[in-house]
Parts: structure tokens; sequence; C-alpha cells
């Protein structure tokens, strides 16, 4: 059915061309997505009648197909016109004369309610789902996830069913069980798991692929890297293992012809039912259908060949002949226009497909050393390059311009890393070896501006330049370009995260190989300058400071010697009164127990009200349930810290978390008399607060006798401590 056409005569009111589409489709086999799809687009625009005529037309087409394909016809179209009387008795009468003989049949069609008043759409759901069901099937819950398997339909005309998550046998009436259930494939993940631990950790070994789709499959068709990590590990699989076992899990989903992988981060696994040619694959990718440029082109390629490679099979010529062609066209167009640096990655991607195996195309095209010798700055577009699987053509190609030489000793302020060897090497080559030296040097003193060449000195195991800096002197230049890319980054936020990580890496690099190396370089004194530039730097990330931090401890560990942190000082702890505890406790088990299940409820009966786009009640329910979550998940946080305080915990001579104290104002000798405990006992009315505020942090510590100065209900003055004992 052509639904295009159809929609857009009736958004025209073209109604006598819509009506002619129609009829044109019918004689196929259309879809009864479709088929809804259209009829509703009628009765939007106030074709009713032409939409129920139309839907008879379809049937009358249809009267010597299958039962169940026209049964399935039959209730698209009413679903559309839930108000005919002619399709809801004509659909009654399909579901008679297809499901008629079957068992337990009577029961199910009076429980759905479809001639008697019941909404069309939950009468069909409810046929449509019962119909289906025999001993042993699994079913879903489609708002909690509940896994079910049905038991039998009772004589009282009720589906008994076993609940797995509760462990107990259950009864439900027909719509009710279509209304909160969906029928379980039993390839899907969810249905496997059922099989047990033991089981399933065997499975996720040997049966990767099936294990693939059966996430797939509970997951609407598709199920990424993180997805299938939280799912298996550590369940089914170690997290030792994900790394080596993702990797089969790649090659598994390459050589399958149900699978195909998409995206790089996280990457996505799609599940295709009927199975598909690898180049059917491709076509209908998003990679193929948004390629334009040549990278894009190279990409394709790439993974192409890796594919093809992986299933054992040969590279269809005519499908990377079409590739090439497309490169080939946009080269051309782009090496007669000012667009040079494309063309130039064209002949490049070229070149490395030549280097694959594929044919070259029939064009005649520019060489990369034509097209370098017509650009102005021939190393900006060098540099531009998007692709390290570019950069050796284009170097091959700049070693034998005439300007070679100069157009290098641009590149080493232009190069990414990866690159800087090459380009030295090729310098040295042709006989410039002062150029590397002189641009290390420029480096040094700002390195901001040159990053790579700094961690190229820093990454060298050996005399890369003359007079190259020590390792400890460069460690210093990389911690206080650490800093600056804080503090004074001249670029965007994307270039900022880029420049922190390559940073990053380059000082964790050969498991803080190098980092040793500036350390045994140090003397203490240098060691605290190490230290403090550690600690001031943000950008290092906790894990690498905590790592870099460790090694200097080890190295010199009398900088580290220091006092025991004070209890009120650790903020890795919640202290909090047995009371408050127990409450923090009993609003998790409401949230869990209560609150989350009634939204829940909601949830499911809001769903019933229909399209769900355009219920406000069911929107609602949605965010509520976000919040909640939200909040049982910050408890848990809060709760995991939170530590008791007991009488042991309360210093006798001294104020402390869980003091009671007396303080006296000296200028009037009033008292005041107050107790510190967790935040979650604050109630400052009555004279409790908080260790974490200003004034018992003020207090903490202090002993019977000391006078300080202090504000109390909004008066500053000065306070002598009487008295303590313990609150709890």
């Amino acid at each position: 059915m052509d639904m295009q056409k159809i929609t857009n005569c009736i958004g025209k009111g073209a109604f006598v061309e819509a009506e002619n589409a129609w009829m044109a489709a019918v004689r196929d086999d259309p879809a009864p997505e479709l088929v809804n799809k259209a009829l509703c687009a009628f009765v939007a625009a106030g074709k009713e009648d032409m939409a129920e005529t139309l839907g008879w037309a379809l049937l009358e087409a249809h009267a010597e197909s299958p039962k169940e394909q026209t049964l399935a016809l039959a209730c698209a179209a009413y679903l559309a016109l839930p108000g005919s009387e002619e399709l809801r008795s004509q659909t009654a009468e399909l579901f008679k004369a297809a499901y008629g003989d079957s068992e337990n049949f009577e029961e199910i069609y009076k429980a759905a309610g479809l001639e008697t008043g019941q909404s069309a759409r939950r009468a069909i759901r409810t046929l449509q789902t019962c119909l289906a069901l025999t001993p042993g099937v699994h079913l879903v819950n489609r708002f909690d996830g509940r896994l079910i398997k049905i038991i039998r339909l009772t004589p009282m005309g009720e589906f008994e069913f076993h609940d797995f998550a509760d462990k107990r046998d259950e009864a439900i009436e027909p719509k009710l069980l279509a209304d909160e259930f969906d029928p379980l494939d039993e390839a899907d993940f969810r249905a496997m798991q059922l099989a047990g631990v033991d089981a399933m950790t065997q499975l996720v070994q040997k049966e990767i692929a099936r294990v693939l789709i059966g996430l797939c499959i509970a997951n609407a068709g598709q199920a990424d890297s993180d997805t299938i990590k939280q799912t298996l590990v550590p369940k089914y699989l170690p997290a030792s293992k994900w790394s080596s076992w993702w990797g089969r899990a790649r090659t598994a989903a390459k050589k399958s012809e149900n699978l195909t992988l998409e995206g790089r981060s996280p990457v996505v696994v799609i599940y295709h039912p009927g199975g598909k040619t690898l180049e059917e694959e491709y076509l209908a990718s998003q990679a193929y259908q948004g390629a334009y440029h040549p990278i894009d082109w190279l990409g394709v390629l790439q993974n192409y060949m890796r594919d093809a490679s992986a299933r054992g099979d040969r590279p269809d010529a005519n499908f990377t002949a079409t590739i090439t062609a497309a490169i080939a066209q946009r080269t051309l167009k782009c090496a007669s226009s000012s667009q040079l640096a494309e063309a130039l990655e064209g002949v490049l991607v070229l070149e490395i497909a030549g280097q694959m195996g594929i044919a070259p195309p029939g064009e005649s095209l520019p060489g990369a050393i034509e097209i370098l010798d017509k650009m102005k700055d021939p190393a900006e577009a060098v540099a531009k390059l998007p692709e390290a699987d570019l950069w050796p053509g284009a170097i091959k190609a700049v070693h034998d311009l005439s300007n070679g030489p100069e157009i290098f000793e641009q590149l080493l302020y232009l190069a990414p890393l990866e690159q800087l060897d090459t380009i030295a090497a090729n310098l040295a080559e042709l006989g410039n070896n002062d150029a590397p030296s002189q641009a290390v040097a420029r480096a040094i003193i700002s390195p901001i501006e040159h990053i790579d060449l700094c961690l190229w000195v820093w990454l060298a195991e050996g005399q890369i330049v003359v007079d190259q800096p020590g390792k400890l002197t460069m460690l210093m230049k990389l911690l206080d370009l650490a800093h600056e890319i804080d503090h004074n980054w001249p670029g965007d936020q994307a270039s900022r995260k880029n420049a922190r990580q390559k940073v990053r890496q380059a000082l964790s690099a050969g498991d803080y190989a190098i980092y040793q190396q500036a350390l045994d370089e140090a003397d203490e004194a240098m060691g605290s300058v190490v230290k403090t530039k550690i600690e001031r730097t943000d950008s290092l990330a906790q894990a690498l400071s905590e790592q870099m931090i460790n090694r200097l401890r080890e190295k010199f560990f009398s900088l580290f010697v220091k006092a025991r942190v004070n209890p009120w000082e650790d903020e890795s702890v919640i202290w909090t009164s047995e009371a408050a505890l127990e409450a923090h406790h009993k609003e998790l088990k409401v949230l869990k127990e209560v609150t989350m299940p009634a939204n829940a409820k909601q949830i499911g009966e809001a769903a019933e009200e229909g399209d769900l786009r355009e219920n406000a009640d069911w929107q609602a329910a949605i965010e509520e349930r976000d919040m909640l979550v939200a909040r049982a998940r910050k408890i848990q946080d809060e709760l995991a810290r939170a530590r008791a305080i007991h009488i042991t915990h309360v210093p006798k001579d001294s104020i402390g978390i869980g003091s009671r104290v007396t303080l006296r104002r000296v200028a009037d000798g009033e008292t005041f008399e107050m107790s510190f405990l967790g935040p979650w006992d604050s109630d400052t009315a009555n004279g409790i607060y908080a260790y974490t505020t200003k004034l018992a942090k003020n207090l903490m510590g202090k002993k019977i006798g000391d006078t300080l100065s202090l504000e109390i209900a909004g008066q500053q003055g000065q306070f002598t401590i009487d008295s303590l004992a313990a609150a709890i």
C-alpha cells in the first residue's frame, strides 16, 4: 500500500485520487498497520463514510484470502472505525471462523466483550492476545517487566499463571491479562534467563550470537553495548572478562546474517529477523545512506571489507565499484573548484581502497602531489586530514614535493602527536635535523600552544632532539599545562576536553613508567613541588591523581605524614542518630513498597486511555516515577554512607558529634543548651544542630572552660563552655 501517496492526496483534499490509490493497493497484500493508518487519515479529514466504504472494499477483495490474514485486516479497519456496527459484526464473525473450533474460545470471546459494549481497542487486544495462549507460554508485564507463565484457563474463565517474581501461582481474567501483559518471544533474553544462572552463564560463553539476538528482542530490536554490559555483568559474566567477551561478541555479530553493528560509543547491535546479505545490510545502514564526502565512504569501505572477511565472503565487486565511483565523482568535482582539501582526501581514500584490493574507478583523477602543489597552504590541509589512515599517502606526497622540507617544518607545529616521529624522520632524510629541536624549544616556552610537541618529548623512549629536556622537567611542564587547560584554555569545551584527555593518557602511559622515571630524577624538595601541583590541578581526574600521589608517597613518605582526620571532617561518612537512621530506612521502604507500586498502577491505568503521546495523565505519572526513582537512589546512597552515633563515640572531655553542651554568655550570664547530632536530626527550634553547621564546626574539639566568640540566636558574643554531656 502506497501510504505516502494516499496521505498526500488526503492532505490536499484530493479524495477521489486517494480513493483510487486505495483501490489499487487493496488488491495486493497490504500490511494491517498501513490499512489502519490510511483509514484513520480519512476519518481525521472528516470522510468517515468513505473510510467505512473503503474498509468494506478491502475485506471483499480478500474474502478468499486465508482466514487469519482477512481477520487481521478486519481488526485494522474496525480499530480505525470503532463506531461501525457492520465492521464490528464482520470482525466478530471472522474471529469465530478463525478460532471457533479452538478450546476455550467461548470463554475468552465472552470475556473480551466484542459484542457486548467493550471498547474496540480493548476487545481486539484481549482476543488477539488470549486466543494465542497455551499452557507454558511466557508473557511479560509491559509496565514493570514481570515474567509469568500460563498454566491453564480455569473453568471460571480466568487464566492461571505462575509469577516468577513472587514465585507463586495466581489467576487473572482475560481482559486484565491483555491489558498488562504481552506474549514473550521464547528467543527473548528475558525468557532465556528462566533457565537459571548456571545455564545462562554457559549460554553466554558458548552461543554469543543467540544471546545478542535475545537481548535485541528484549530491547525493541536493538541493544547498545552499555545495555548489554549492564545486563550480563556481573550476573553471567565477570567484569574482568567483559572486554574479551565483547570482542568475541562483535565478531559473532559480524558473522551473523541476522545482526548488524552501528555506531562507535556505544556500539549498537541491531537484529534483522529475516536476515540480510552483507551488501543489503550496508545499503540500508545509516553509514551508507549518509555517506557523501570521501572520508565517509572510506569508513563504509573499511567496515565492509572487514565484515566480509569475518563472514568468509568474497567482496562484491559491483558494490565496491559503486562506492569508488561516488568517491571519484566527488573528487573530480572538488578538484575543479576551490575545494582542494576534499579533493586531496578523495585521492588518498582511493589509494587506500587500492591497497585493500578494490579496483580503481574508471575516471582519470589528479594525484596527491598535483593537488598539494596547487594549494596555498598545503601544510594546513594535511594537518586537517580527518583520519590517521590518510596520513601515509599525504606524507609520501609531501616528501616528493620540491618544497617538502618547508611543509614538514610547518607540520611539526600542526600535526597530531602520532605523526611527529614520521615527520621528524622525513626532515632528517631531507637534511633538516635542526627543525625538530627548534620546535621543541618553542613548545617548552609555551606548552599550551604546542601540546602535542610537549607530549612527544615526554613519551619519547630515547633522544629525539638535541638538548632534549629531562623527564622531571617535562613532568613540571605537563602539570603546569594541565592547570592552564583548566583555567586559561583558549578554545571551546570540546577541544578543552580533548586536551585534558591527551595529558591524562600521557601521564599514565606505560602504567606510569615515565612518571616514575621523572620521580627518580627528583629530590624531596622537588617532590613537594610535584605534590602541590598535582593537588591543585582538577583536570587530572580522581583516579589519575590518586595513582600519581600514591607513587609519590612511596618515593617521599615524609611528605604525607599528617594528623588523623576528625570524625566531623570526614565527608565519606554521614553520622546520624538511630532514630533518624531508622526513619530514612522507613522512607525508602515506603517508596519501594507503597509509593512506587501505586505509581506503577497509575501508569497502567493511564495507558489504557489510548494514545500515550497526548495522554497528560500518563505523562504526569511517568514524571512522578522518575522523581521517585531519583529520590530512592539518593536515599540509598546516603544510607550506604550513614553510621549511627553511639554513646561510645561521644568524647567525654571535648565537644564532638553526639555532645550536649551548655554555653554561658560572658556579658550577662545567660545560658544556652544545644546538642550536636547528624544533618537528619537537625531541629534548631529545640536546640539540636547538625554537626556540619558553622556553629557546630566552631565548637568541635573545644573543652569545658574554653571561651570563644560565637553567633547564637542572631547575636555575636563571647561564650564559655560550662558543661558537657552525651546527647544520645
